[in-house]
This record gives C-alpha cells, structure tokens and sequence, in this order.
C-alpha cells in the first residue's frame, strides 16, 4: 500500500437546487424554479480530496469543520472515503447554493465566513509524516495555519568535505 496523499485546504460545501422553469413570476421578471430538488457535495479542498480518495489512493485530508450544520454534512458526506484531520474553525463552514433550472445557473448564494482557528497536533504531526502533500487554497486560513515558521534570514547550505583549517 502505498504512502498516503496528504491533502491539505480549504473545504467548502456545495449545494444545488435544481428544478424547472416553465414561466417567470407575476411580480418580478425572475424565473419560478418549482419541483426543485436538492443536492449537496464535497466543494474546494474537500472535492480535491474526495476525487483522489475515489481514483484509488489512500488519502489524509486536513481542513477546518466546526461545529455547524454544513461541517456536519461535509463529514457524513467525507465518512468512509478518507482519514479526515480536522482544524478547529471560527464561524461557520462556507456553503455556495446554486439555484439551477433547466440546466442552468440562475443564482448563487453564498454562507458561512468561517477561518481556520489554528493546527493541531493530529495536522502537524500528518504533515511532518507526509511524502506528497496537494495543497487547495481557497484563503480560508486552513494552508496558512500548518505553514511551518520561516527561519531568519537565508538557509545556509550544508557544508561539504573538510572544515576549513584556522
């Protein structure tokens, strides 16, 4: 078996209204969506994720969930396909709502503002043992959160052959 892909980003929660048009609405020229269903599914590092999980590989996935309604689907939705590591999140988990009739978007809402609140030991300890890392970054403070200190000034190279003589 082979080394898992670390995954390491933003999550977002993706849902679709999906319905028909048939007529625009009496009061306002807008479409009238009726019969609609919904749909939701793994949306920004959680898609990446979820896609390289179901093509085979073993996959560690590292974001921030809290514990709000959205975060509680994309976990149902993530149970089974991967080891999830999560970051703890301020505020509520990013959900976009396309509301689609006839096969086409008619209107997007978004929700949530939620920010990765900082690591954890389970996600730095996943990305010091990682071999392949993918990160998807979606400005949300889960890449930033696990982004290793830089060091003062340049990295000096390793020193090769014999110590200079003084």
């Amino acid at each position: 078996m082979s080394a898992p892909l670390l995954v390491v980003g933003d999550a977002l929660l993706d849902c679709d209204l999906e319905g028909e048009v048939a007529r625009l609405a009496p009061d306002a020229p807008v479409p009238v969506v009726h019969d609609a269903h919904r749909r939701t599914r793994p949306g920004g590092a959680a898609l990446a994720a979820l896609l390289a999980a179901r093509s085979g590989h073993p996959v560690t996935f590292v974001t921030a969930l809290g514990e709000d309604p959205a975060s509680a689907e994309l976990r149902r939705l993530l149970d089974g396909e991967m080891d999830l590591v999560p970051l703890p999140l301020r505020g509520t988990l990013a959900r976009k709502t396309r509301v689609r009739g006839g096969g086409q978007n008619l209107l997007r809402l978004d929700e949530g503002d939620g920010r990765a609140a900082g690591p954890s030991r389970a996600a730095r300890e996943a990305v010091a043992r990682a071999t392949t890392i993918l990160v998807s970054d979606y400005g949300r403070g889960t890449a930033e959160a696990l982004r290793a200190p830089r060091r003062s000034g340049p990295a000096r190279p390793p020193r090769v052959g014999p110590a200079p003589s003084r």
